[in-house]
Formats: structure tokens, sequence, C-alpha cells
């Protein structure tokens, strides 16, 4: 698993959440996957395949995992019709408590 000190927006909390979720797919064999997606920046551009500046990284990771599967699609859904997850997600981030480890200048 993937951890993460600092995310600096929701899309790109949305882009990790994507790749993060793709890469434990590809780690159990999974053939087919379909993902929805309540961001529609980041859906334009996987559908596009025209990567924007601050996902740049994270959507090549994303390109090249999609590769992995028989079938990969991903569908835009309006947030309204996602109010279950984006709950969820809210909650996940209230009960975080990251720390992050302490610095070393040995």
């Amino acid at each position: 698993m993937s951890h993460c000190y600092f995310v600096s927006s929701p899309l790109v909390a949305k882009g990790l959440a994507l790749r993060e979720a793709m890469t434990e797919c590809v780690a159990r064999d999974t053939k087919r996957l379909h993902c929805n997606t309540d961001s529609l920046i980041l859906f334009n551009s996987l559908k596009s395949g025209t990567p924007i500046a601050e996902l740049y990284g994270i959507l090549a990771d994303i390109f090249s995992l999609s590769s992995a599967f028989e079938h990969f699609s991903i569908s835009w859904i309006r947030r309204t019709n996602n109010k279950e997850a984006d709950a969820l997600a809210k909650q996940a981030l209230l009960n975080a408590s990251v720390v992050p480890a302490p610095f070393n200048k040995a």
C-alpha cells in the first residue's frame, strides 16, 4: 500500500486513488476492470490521452497499468451519484493520523 504525507489537491488525491486501486487489481491478477470517477478533469485526461501537468506522472502510471488488463474502461459519474464513495473518502481523511517520519540529519 502506498503512503502519502501530502496531497496537493482533490484532483491529485483522485488520481492517486485510481492508481492505487489499479495497482491492487494488477496484483490480484484481475483481467477486466471498469472504474468510475466523479472528476471530469481526470476522466477527460484519461479518455483523450492528454496528460495535465498536475497529474503528469500519475497519469503515466495509470496509462501503463491499464495495459496490464485485457479490458480497462473508465466512466464519469456525477458527484451527486457518488455520495457514498465521497462520504467514505471524506471520513477516511478525517480518521487519518499521518505523522511524517522524523528527519534524520546523520
